[in-house]
């Protein structure tokens, strides 16, 4: 008698190897998605950090610009009295 992986039984070696090798490369896919995720993830942050500090450094020179007109504004209307 021929047997067939179909007729193969429930608790047959072989048939649950080959579930678990299949389980294998589905957990191997779901870990590259979610690597690349990460990967996204990383460039994400890294570029919000960057703009943030690009930011407050545009905030500072700001404040600092403002502080200049002000003392040359002050230096100016002392000139004119």
């Amino acid at each position: 008698m021929k047997v067939y992986k179909d007729d193969r039984g429930e608790h047959d070696l072989e048939r649950k190897i080959e579930k678990l090798q299949i389980e294998v490369r589905n957990l191997h896919d779901t870990i590259k998605m979610y690597q690349q995720i990460l990967r996204d993830a990383q460039k994400q942050i890294y570029y919000w950090k960057k703009f943030s500090y690009e930011n407050e450094k545009n905030i500072n020179l700001l404040h600092g610009y403002k502080k200049v007109i002000e003392d040359l504004s002050a230096k100016l209307r002392r000139k004119d009295s």
